[in-house]
């Protein structure tokens, strides 16, 4: 019953803030059109904190947060995260400590009125079936790190909906070398349950995030920066195992 009576009340709320923030998304469009992204990314970032705070409090979200990443205020990184489930998104985007965009698949462009936020935000919809479009993607994400935006990528390309990883797509990690920023792994564990696979509703519980200390891509070895892919991998499976 508890589970129930949460998610109507997510669903309710989550809705009738939609519609609230309406007028300021309008506003925010024009403004952008007019005076380009910068001119709204701080409060339209700060919004998209809010919510994130606002989501994971309907859901029942218990978070430990752990940070080792030594990042500077201020200072734009790669965030790269392992996805377990739906509420990755808002626990990145309340607890990234920081303004920041998610390079997402293309499908979340098409969510009403949430993906007009995200547009704002910077993030960039991935469409990995046209290599064409893809690269100037890329070529943005790297220009909006260059331009003091943090991004956060999902290497496994999809949630995992469970503890398992799926393997990282190689050649993803290098978008932080080419913009001149560090990465920083993120581990999030029993994120998974928050929403569990095949059910509808939202139990809540507990979850960790792990801000793994920041890497200097520059400043590997050879043989790590061959296989950086795998090397961040293997240190946001550590968080995993712990």
């Amino acid at each position: 019953m508890l589970t129930l009576l949460r998610t109507l009340f997510f669903f309710v709320v989550f809705w009738i803030h939609q519609l609230l923030i309406l007028p300021l998304l309008v506003y925010f469009h024009v403004r952008h059109h007019f005076s380009g992204p910068e001119a709204v990314r701080k409060p339209v970032c700060a919004i998209g904190r809010g919510w994130g705070g606002l989501m994971c409090w309907l859901g029942g979200v218990k978070l430990d947060r752990q940070d080792h990443s030594g990042i500077l205020p201020g200072e734009a990184v790669l965030f790269v995260s392992n996805h377990q489930g739906d509420f990755d998104i808002p626990i990145l985007l309340n607890q990234g400590g920081r303004d920041l965009a998610f390079v997402a698949k293309k499908e979340l462009g098409k969510l009403p009125l949430v993906s007009n936020w995200m547009y704002l935000m910077g993030c960039i919809f991935l469409d990995r079936d046209d290599r064409r479009k893809q690269v100037g993607q890329i070529k943005q994400t790297v220009a909006n790190l260059q331009s003091g935006l943090s991004m956060v990528i999902f290497p496994e390309g999809t949630r995992s909906r469970g503890p398992e990883m799926q393997p990282f797509s190689k050649g993803s990690l290098n978008i932080a070398e080419r913009a001149g920023v560090r990465i920083v792994p993120v581990t999030l564990k029993d994120s998974y349950t928050l929403k569990p696979k095949g059910r509808w509703g939202f139990p809540g519980g507990k979850a960790k995030m792990i801000l793994h200390p920041a890497i200097d891509p520059k400043k590997l070895d050879p043989d790590i920066k061959a296989r950086l892919h795998e090397h961040v991998q293997e240190i946001i499976q550590a968080g995993l195992d712990g």
